[in-house]
């Protein structure tokens, strides 16, 4: 399992390089890996604790300034949706997570129920993509 979204977009990065290539074996294994790790019950995005308000949303920023834009591109492709992902009341991006939320403790909450709620769609999807690259090996 990878255990944090630098490890993850590493994996995404890799997983979009063989895309161009050939090897349908290796690249459902690193999208089986990137749904697990983004399933497990512990993932997290790795948030900045300040917030910035205004006009009723909220906006996280990954630590360290941290972008993801192999990850949410694989993100994007596995869920059939375009970047940002929108999931309940929040936007994910590669940059930030916007959460039409104005004060913290409601952005706090809606994130919480939107992250889950990614888990599950990325979850639902595992067979699906694992299949597309089987169905091509030969």
């Amino acid at each position: 399992m990878l255990t944090n979204l630098d490890e993850l977009e590493r994996a995404a990065a890799k997983y979009a390089e063989l895309k161009r290539g050939e090897n349908n074996a290796e690249l459902a294994q690193i999208a089986g890996t990137i749904v697990d790790s983004i399933s497990l019950p512990s993932f997290s995005f790795p948030l900045k604790e300040e917030t910035l308000s205004s006009n009723g949303t909220t906006t996280y920023v990954y630590e360290n300034n941290a972008t993801f834009p192999a990850l949410y591109d694989f993100l994007g492709e596995l869920l059939h949706s375009k970047v940002p992902l929108e999931i309940r009341e929040a936007k994910f991006g590669p940059g930030e997570i916007i959460v039409a939320r104005q004060s913290k403790e409601e952005a706090d909450a809606a994130l919480d129920m939107s992250i889950k709620e990614l888990q599950e769609l990325v979850h639902a999807r595992e067979s699906e993509i694992l299949s597309k690259y089987a169905a091509d090996t030969p």
